[in-house]
């Protein structure tokens, strides 16, 4: 897994995929680790911008508040305003696929405020980002 995140096929059009990261009232439903999603604020076109999220860190509950950017159909990212990570940014992009299907590249970056070790932060890191890819997938193409 390169520093750039994972790249993996996804069975659904591009269209799909971003409602279902977009659909904060549901986001919690089937995303294991999100416990709480909130919308505090929407663009004009209706679009969730700043989103207060409670996430399990195993360790801890962790609030944080993410302003989100996009970029559509090709992508969007957001990067933490507030909240209990020392860091925690995400990116998707999506790129259609001729069999109606869509390559999507997900990277996440979450640092918690405590020391971990460098070996056991890459595994944090490649786990979060595989578990996240597998759920999209399953909650998509289902």
């Amino acid at each position: 897994m390169s520093d750039e995140g994972l790249t993996d096929v996804v069975n659904a059009p591009a269209e799909k995929i971003i409602a279902a990261l977009t659909g904060f009232d549901v986001f919690a439903e089937w995303q294991a680790n999100v416990m709480e999603c909130e919308v505090l604020e929407r663009d004009a076109d209706g679009r969730g911008t700043l989103i207060r999220m409670k996430v399990d860190g195993k360790v801890k509950k962790l609030d944080t508040v993410v302003r989100y950017s996009y970029d559509l159909p090709h992508g969007f990212s957001w990067v933490q305003e507030s909240g209990d990570f020392k860091e925690y940014t995400a990116t998707y992009r999506f790129t259609p696929r001729e069999d109606g299907g869509t390559d999507v590249n997900v990277d996440i970056v979450a640092e918690v405020g405590f020391f971990v070790p460098g070996p056991m932060k890459k595994l944090i890191r490649e786990q979060s980002l595989k578990n996240a890819m597998r759920e999209l997938k399953r909650h998509v193409e289902s």
